[in-house]
């Protein structure tokens, strides 16, 4: 297996050899540093390295003489795992494409007087072609082939967990999970719709100089004041739990 160190810039050829007994270890050259028995059955070998962006070339040592060889590449995250089979004489250069490692991430946000909230795609890697959706609640998931940010109604207040799942064109996935908190700013007393209760509760927390849920902060200014009853008694007014 060859590499460039990205540090140093300096060439490394790792060599993996075999005893007959079926002891196997690796040569670091140049420094011909002996790694002392890594693997017992010479079928099986692992061997890691960091890679950046762009092309490697990687030299595989075979020291079998009979059968088909063949060899896994794999990312430590399991995000992508592909399988090479070389020619049978080994001694053909190849070229493989092997995608960089998928990391699924998304951040969300609460809509004010309602149970909608909107997601925004945050992933990360190459050749993705499919973003999975799952809210949560119960609903199907939302499928797309590209990256979208999807805005999702909650029948009702709640915690959530909602995934988002990458997959690439290798079939190598990963997924991302959070905690999405449901809950309509200025409805203090959870009764999941908005009244004038409402706003006496967050009078009374203003007077009081507590902060005691995070709904009553409606302006998101974090301090409980006046202001924050006085827009929850304008939002009754204009009817928001109208049907």
């Amino acid at each position: 297996m060859e590499r460039t160190d990205v540090h140093t810039r300096q060439r490394h050829i790792h060599v993996l050899r075999c005893e007959r007994r079926g002891n196997c270890w690796y040569e670091d050259q140049p420094h011909r540093h002996i790694f002392q028995p890594l693997f017992s059955d010479p079928a099986e070998a692992n061997s890691s390295t960091h890679l950046c962006k762009g092309w490697h070339n990687f030299a595989i040592w075979y020291h079998h003489t009979t059968g088909n060889a063949s060899f896994v590449l794999s990312w430590a995250n399991s995000t992508m795992s592909k399988q090479v089979v070389p020619y049978k004489n080994m001694r053909t250069p190849r070229t493989e494409l092997v995608s960089l490692p998928l990391n699924a991430l998304f951040s969300y946000n609460v809509h004010g007087f309602s149970t909608n909230a909107s997601f925004t795609d945050l992933s990360l890697g190459d050749n993705i072609t499919e973003w999975r959706w799952n809210f949560g609640d119960g609903t199907v998931d939302e499928i797309y082939n590209a990256s979208t940010n999807p805005t999702h109604t909650y029948d009702r207040a709640g915690v959530y967990n909602a995934t988002l799942t990458v997959v690439n064109g290798t079939g190598g996935m990963n997924a991302h999970s959070e905690l999405v908190d449901i809950y309509i700013m200025g409805d203090v007393n959870h009764d999941e719709k908005l009244s004038a209760a409402d706003a006496v509760l967050i009078l009374q927390m203003a007077a009081r100089g507590i902060n005691i849920d995070p709904a009553a902060d409606v302006n998101s200014d974090e301090a409980i004041t006046s202001l924050d009853a006085l827009m929850v008694s304008q939002a009754v007014m204009k009817g928001v739990n109208d049907e």
